[in-house]
This record gives C-alpha cells, structure tokens and sequence, in this order.
C-alpha cells in the first residue's frame, strides 16, 4: 500500500507553526537564545532552543493544559495544526481506521523535576494526583488520541534523538502493512530545565557557547556539542487510496524506511559510519531507487 504526507504541523524556537517554522528557517533565522526558564549560571551553559511565543490556551485551552507536561501541549499542538492542513474531521476518517504513534526523548521532564522537588519540600501527600499522567512518555500520544478519537494503535517511540524519526517510520509501516488507513506521527520535547541542562552538562555533550550563531556547529571542523532545544513536529500520514478519495492535497509519499543500531557505545556512534549507511541502504532498497 502506498503512503503519502497530508499534513504538516510545527512548534519550534525559530518559529511557531509549521509556516512560520519554514519561512524562518529558509531566512536563516536561528531559534537558539540565552536560557530563561531557570538560572543557568551554575551549569555552565548559557543558550538552549527555548520557545517564547507558545500559548496553551490558543489551541489546546487552558484547562487540558493543566493536566499535560508541556511536551504533551507542543504535541498536542504541532498535530491540530497537522489535522487541519490534511483537511481530517471526524466524517473524514473511521475512528478504527485512525492511529497515534508520536514519541518523546525523555517525557515530562519538567514535571518530573517540579513534582520531586515538592515531594521533598513538603511531603508525599503534596504530589499532585496528574503526576504520573503528566510525566509518562507515552501521554503525549495518549491525549493526542484522545483528542482526534484515534481508535487504531496508540503507542510512543523513544529513541532518544531519532525518535520523531522513527515514530513516522513505524506509522508509515502501519499504512503500507494494511494495518490503518491515517496515522498521526511525530516527536515532542520540552526539556530545557534544570534537570536535563545539569545532566547533559555532566555529560559534557552540551556546547558552552555564549554565542547563539556559534553554539550548534554540528558539521564544523570546530563543533563542540549540541544545544538543547524544545518543540514539536508532526505528520498525517494515510494511504494514497484513502488520501485521493477525499480529495485530499499530498504534499509528499513514503517510498523507504530503513533503521539500524550501531550497537557500540552508549552516546558515540560508531566512527565508520556502517550503521548509519545501512539504514540508508535499507531505505533505498525498499525504496526501489536504482
């Protein structure tokens, strides 16, 4: 069964929604900024991917929020944004037919973070009774479900940072297998907090670049470690038959998926690249490409 893309959907520090997400990107702009959430002075580290114009009660309204981490509100955003442009409604799509895979690195790390602190401050009978709803990292996929009526699989992938990439992988193996007609796929991450930025400094994988235009150099000969950022990205993925007979737009088709493990180090890639090759070489070849 063929696959294609029928919607799209953004929440990123360099732009909020999946237009303005694309247009700043195209323009260069850089979405890495001086840490505000929290005083970073004592970790080292000084910029992250902070969003700064996202607002709860635009989309996912303020009463849900309160009862979502917020990688589970990015999530919940990025995929209203995603439904919309593939023109889904409840009429468009059997409930059966519908799924969720969206995957987070760590979950409600903010939560985790908040919760723990106030479990030690004033006692176990203050932690709130949305804890663990709100931290788990399969909930963004849980309330995405909810929200849509996806009756198909609900489930998350963590992969730490291929996760969005494996969740449309999967999703896409869910369409082409016969197994649902749409699916609901991506990442999400809300992490820039004490907790994360303390941790991956620990690991000295963080940049400690004070320059925003000189922190992410992933590819440059003077690369010196990644910047944690925040958001979500979403896709609607649903078979060509299902896509043309609702008239939908495609934007684009899945042809390959291929995903290997380096099996090697528990941070380094192996240094010959043969992983990563392989994966590609999976795709191509499922692909067809010559």
């Amino acid at each position: 069964m063929r696959v294609v893309v029928t919607g799209m959907g953004a929440v990123s520090p360099n732009g909020n929604g999946y237009q303005a997400f694309v247009e700043n990107s195209l323009q260069g702009v850089v979405g890495i900024k001086p840490i505000s959430k929290f005083d970073a002075t004592d970790t080292g580290i000084s910029v992250a991917g902070e969003i700064d114009d996202f607002d709860v009660s635009q989309v996912v309204g303020k009463k849900n929020g309160k009862r979502m981490d917020l990688y589970s509100q990015y999530a919940v955003q990025a995929c209203q944004e995603a439904y919309d442009m593939a023109g889904l409604s409840a009429e468009a799509v059997e409930p059966e037919e519908l799924g969720v895979i969206f995957g987070s690195g760590i979950g409600g790390l903010t939560t985790i973070e908040e919760q723990v602190i106030k479990m030690h401050d004033k006692g176990a009978k203050r932690v709130s009774p949305f804890f663990i709803p709100m931290a788990i990292a399969n909930m963004a996929a849980g309330n995405i479900s909810i929200r849509f009526n996806a009756k198909n699989i609900s489930t998350s992938v963590v992969t730490a940072c291929a996760t969005g990439t494996n969740s449309i992988g999967e999703a896409y193996r869910q369409i082409k297998e016969g197994r649902a007609q749409v699916m609901i796929a991506g990442g999400s991450e809300a992490s820039v907090n004490e907790t994360a930025i303390s941790g991956f400094a620990a690991l000295t994988a963080l940049s400690t670049s004070t320059d925003p235009l000189r922190a992410s150099l992933p590819f440059d000969e003077s690369r010196h470690g990644f910047v944690l950022g925040e958001g979500a990205g979403a896709m609607i993925l649903e078979s060509l038959e299902h896509a043309q007979k609702r008239g939908a737009k495609i934007l684009a088709e899945i042809v390959g998926y291929g995903a290997t493990s380096d099996a090697y180090h528990i941070t380094s890639p192996d240094p010959t690249g043969a992983g990563a090759a392989r994966a590609m070489q999976l795709a191509v070849a499922e692909a067809g490409i010559k």
